[in-house]
């Protein structure tokens, strides 16, 4: 199966229901997996998602269904040496543990049932150190723990992120509650010291999803990452109303990685029509 699209076929197993907009997302993902698989083929590539759910989704009131994430990254022209998934709902995981089974058999997988923080010791043995890594990480909101995605950067030689921040519909609707003493938001950036920075802001309208955003970057930074920009984020919305949803980000230590990222930002596909 070549990397030539993003749509899949009914095969009675769990699928899930998704916006319209998750297709702006899986080009997206696809675009970068293809490039960056096929730029580093002389060396040991290990692709991780993290929330890999169960492989394939449909899309909200019509019949199409699309290949998920672990799906897309199996189906590349330059496969990558070694897949890791993480999926913690048992339905999701065992309908990909099957699909997985069935049409990549020929594939080095490595599937893991439950939350990645519980697992992250596990799925860091499983990556071979001079590897070069692409971990896609995918939640539903901001409930997830920085601190894990820390380990993972170092496990090898070179770990490049791709993040998507669920600002716009998680934080910055419940921007009331984050503020008060909440561990959700404290996790997903490593540090407790961010609403001192969002108290002490010059200006006093700025966005607090935008805010949330730049505060991650440096989160990352920190930690040796490059330095992410607001601008080299993309911002995905909804369709009908033009809504922002969520940021997808990509951080990496290597400048190689943002040219790639910049030219799947170029090349990506526009947002598409509900029809």
């Amino acid at each position: 199966m070549k990397n030539e699209t993003l749509f899949g076929e009914d095969d009675g197993l769990c699928i899930p229901a998704v916006g319209p907009w998750t297709e702006d997302k899986f080009d997206l993902i696809r675009l970068y997996c293809q490039i960056f698989s096929t730029a580093m083929k002389k060396r040991t590539r290990v692709y991780i998602d993290l929330y890999a759910g169960s492989g394939l989704c449909r899309i909200e009131s019509r019949s199409q269904v699309l290949l998920g994430s672990p799906l897309i990254a199996l189906s590349v022209d330059a496969p990558f040496d070694r897949y890791i998934f993480s999926e913690s709902n048992p339905e999701r995981f065992s309908a990909l543990q099957t699909r997985v089974a069935g049409a990549f058999s020929d594939k080095r997988t490595h599937l893991i049932e439950g939350g990645f923080e519980e697992h992250v010791e596990e799925i860091c043995a499983a990556i071979p150190d001079n590897a070069l890594v692409l971990c896609f990480v995918d939640p539903f909101d901001c409930n997830f723990d920085f601190r894990g995605l820390e380990k993972i950067s170092e496990s090898a030689k070179g770990v490049d992120f791709v993040c998507l921040l669920a600002l716009q519909m998680d934080a910055k609707r419940n921007v009331q509650h984050y503020l008060q003493p909440n561990s959700k938001v404290d996790r997903m950036l490593g540090n407790i010291t961010w609403r001192d920075r969002w108290n002490a802001r010059s200006n006093p309208r700025e966005d607090f999803a935008k805010f949330l955003a730049k505060e991650f970057a440096d989160s990352m930074l920190g930690i040796g990452y490059l330095q992410t920009h607001l601008h080299q984020m993309k911002e995905v919305k909804t369709h009908d109303k033009n809504v922002p949803l969520y940021y997808l980000a990509m951080f990496s230590k290597h400048p190689t990685a943002f040219k790639l990222w910049e030219e799947v930002l170029k090349y990506s596909n526009p947002q598409r029509s509900l029809f």
